[in-house]
């Protein structure tokens, strides 16, 4: 029975280690360059602001056990909380501004929301049409250029 579960765990392990990167991966991730920055207004952000669900959650559990045949039983207690999360999307209530990008050899354009600062013209690195993330953007590696 052992040696299935190492053999399992080692199968798992292999191929976690193979998985490119996110932002190495081919598929979802291009070079673009800048087309428009939308900066919202203090308003705007403040509307956001207001319709904005808390980030904050908290909760509290308790059990209690008990054995026969010679173990013991146990009670246990535990409270935990959530704030923030450090996967979610950028929001306008934080600060982020909607910037459209143009991939290279393209007339495509997809729209990302970041808190970093772009000005038309600049050359990116996106993340855009996976299925389970956000479309960000990713620092260029050196060499790496918008021709």
């Amino acid at each position: 029975m052992k040696t299935v579960i190492v053999a399992t765990l080692l199968a798992l392990l292999t191929a976690c280690q193979s998985t490119p990167r996110l932002e190495d991966d081919a598929r979802y991730v291009r070079l673009a360059t800048v087309v428009d920055i939308h900066e919202y207004t203090e308003i705007e952000r403040q509307q956001a602001q207001a319709n904005t669900p808390s980030d904050t959650h908290a909760g509290m559990g308790f059990g209690v056990g008990s054995g026969s045949g010679g173990s013991f039983g146990g009670i246990s207690f535990g409270i935990g909380t959530t704030v923030g999360d450090s996967h979610q999307p950028p929001q306008i209530a934080k600060g982020a501004n909607r910037i459209t990008v143009q991939p290279l050899g393209s007339t495509e354009r997809i729209e990302v929301m970041s808190y970093q600062n772009y000005k038309a013209g600049d050359c990116v690195k996106v993340l855009a049409g996976h299925p389970t993330e956000f479309p960000r953007f990713f620092e260029l590696k050196p060499g790496e250029r918008c021709e």
